[in-house]
């Protein structure tokens, strides 16, 4: 019976935890993926045409800014 109790007690500890803190807000690792993501949006009309070229763009001249990663 302890053993039950304290399983709950880790269980809840843990669920709490999870509830609380937020997670870390994934970041894409290449231009594609990061285009696709703004696709996605797009197409579940959370932005509009224009905002899609302009976020694409902004996204184009990012990643071309940055050094090749080795991946």
């Amino acid at each position: 019976m302890l053993a039950g109790l304290l399983f709950l007690l880790w269980a809840s500890a843990l669920l709490l935890t999870c509830a609380v803190l937020p997670g870390r807000p994934r970041r894409a690792r290449n231009e594609n993926e990061a285009i696709g993501e703004l696709s996605l949006r797009l197409a579940r009309g959370e932005i509009t045409a224009e905002e899609f070229e302009q976020h694409r763009q902004l996204v184009l001249d990012a990643f071309r800014d940055r050094p090749p990663t080795s991946a």
